[in-house]
């Protein structure tokens, strides 16, 4: 009997801390992964403007002084070539490496629509190190697109094109006009990726800091 009362009050004290408990920490979890959810998919939004906006950009670059290089002669026609050649990396690093949280985004939509029922995702505490994950990679390559090396590269590599150019061609105007022009239009391109990721990730959301 006394048996039976002890395993009746465990049961009773189970129902009214334990669930509350658990409840609770769902809603946390759930709070977090919104909060994931949406960064991922306003930074995807964001980044394809970026990503289409900098391929059309460079393009042009390309294009517009390659076809000015046939038409000039002289130190004019070097500094096209040298512009040209330089407009390359633009358009070529966002095909060989783009940005990850255009994959992240879609990958942790697909992953939470396959659990989730009536709106509501299946237990979001199981979903919740995954979307970290999606976040902390998303957010390291962010890190490393906007870092110091980013800026390193291209201002390092607008020096070398116009130490080519100067040393090369003594073309120092020209070179002038690669450092600085090469130079601004790469510090715009690191200085306009879109960050959402790795700001969410530095007020403590996810695993890596």
């Amino acid at each position: 009997m006394r048996r039976g009362l002890a395993l009746a009050l465990a049961a009773v004290v189970s129902l009214t801390v334990v669930r509350p408990a658990r409840a609770q920490e769902s809603a946390a979890c759930e709070a977090r992964l919104q909060l994931i959810v949406a960064t991922l998919d306003a930074d995807a939004r964001r980044t394809r403007t970026w990503y289409w906006s900098w391929m059309a950009i460079g393009g042009g670059l390309l294009a517009g002084q390659a076809a000015l290089a046939l038409v000039t002669t002289g130190d004019e026609q070097k500094d096209f070539v040298a512009g040209a050649a330089t407009s390359v990396f633009i358009p070529g690093m966002l095909l060989v490496h783009a940005p990850r949280v255009l994959d992240a985004a879609p990958l942790l939509d697909a992953r939470l629509a396959a659990t989730t029922v009536d709106g509501r995702v299946g237990d979001p505490c199981i979903a919740l190190p995954r979307a970290e994950e999606l976040l902390d990679r998303a957010a390291d390559d962010q890190a490393l697109a906007t870092g110091w090396f980013a800026h390193a590269f291209v201002i390092g590599g607008n020096i070398a094109v116009g130490l080519l150019l100067g040393l090369g061609f003594h073309d120092w105007l020209g070179a002038a006009k690669q450092v600085v022009g090469g130079s601004i239009v790469g510090e715009v391109q690191i200085l306009t990726l879109p960050t959402g990721a790795l700001t969410l990730r530095g007020a403590g959301i996810a695993g890596s800091f």
